[in-house]
């Protein structure tokens, strides 16, 4: 019989994955390959305020090395984005992947029955 993680547990990935979705989504904009911007435009300082905003919320929860490794991803992303290195730079490329697939893997995770 599977058994649901804590709603806790289901919240903080969730909202894991809405912070790293709102870290590609910057590095997305930055690197000006955002078809999604032609649907639903977005606003660099909006976004900027949203992860912000995202990691306040989610400090409290966060285990040490979960912690650690978003503020670096945080920073690092940041750093590309006021870089100014735009378009198909691999270091953006592979770290821009990087961001989308915890997003898609957090999502996950709050979704999947344990």
């Amino acid at each position: 019989m599977a058994t649901q993680p804590a709603p806790s547990t289901n919240a903080k990935y969730n909202r894991l994955s809405e912070l790293y979705l709102a870290l590609w989504k910057q590095l997305d904009l930055a690197s000006n390959d955002a078809k999604w911007l032609e649907v639903r435009p977005e606003s660099a300082s909006a976004l900027n305020e949203e992860v912000r905003d995202r990691f306040a919320g989610l400090s409290p929860d966060l285990s040490e090395p979960d912690a650690t490794t978003a503020l670096k991803d945080m920073e690092k992303t940041k750093a590309l984005v006021f870089s100014g290195v735009r378009g198909d730079a691999g270091e953006v490329i592979s770290f821009r992947e990087y961001l989308r697939d915890l997003a898609l893997r957090y999502s996950e995770l709050a979704d999947d029955d344990f």
